[in-house]
């Protein structure tokens, strides 16, 4: 005969013992290979970030060049010497000087497409734009919409 013979069930859940939960697991890496790979990720974290932010400061002057074409734009009168000049200065800003401040007439318009990849908007618009400067001033918005698609895609 047994010694649970003849108990109630309140008695015998009285002699059940409680339940015992694991200890928990720990979310840490325990093992040296995670840690390295934990390292390894935040050095590459780290230097993504870096590049993004040394990106973001080379592309000052391209932000200085919207905003002041905006700004031309938003002028009634004719403006498109200003934007002729604002490509010019743009220009200055991303490439050497020796190779940029003597451009003019065709040879400033095909440096407007080879610098923009041969863009279409650009390629359409560059004999224009490399005239603007030596034109009496008048509003078109093709040459302010090629000069925004220049400053926009140009290889610096």
């Amino acid at each position: 005969m047994s010694r649970y013979d003849g108990l109630s069930l309140s008695q015998l859940i009285d002699l059940m013992h409680d339940i015992v939960p694991p200890e928990p697991v720990s979310l840490l890496p325990t093992t040296v290979g995670w840690w390295l790979l934990t390292g390894w990720l935040l050095a590459l974290g780290l230097i993504a970030l870096g590049h993004r932010v040394a990106t973001y400061r080379a592309n000052r002057y391209r932000r200085e060049a919207l905003r002041a074409l905006d700004a031309l734009a938003r002028q009634e009168a004719g403006a498109s010497q200003a934007v002729a000049v604002l490509l010019k200065r743009t220009a200055l800003g991303a490439y050497p000087r020796h190779e940029v401040a003597a451009l003019q007439g065709a040879a400033w318009a095909e440096f407007l497409c080879y610098s923009s990849d041969n863009d279409p908007e650009v390629r359409a618009a560059a004999s224009a734009l490399a005239q603007a400067a030596y034109r009496p001033p008048v509003s078109d918005p093709r040459l302010m919409a090629a000069a925004r698609r220049w400053i926009e895609v140009h290889r610096a």
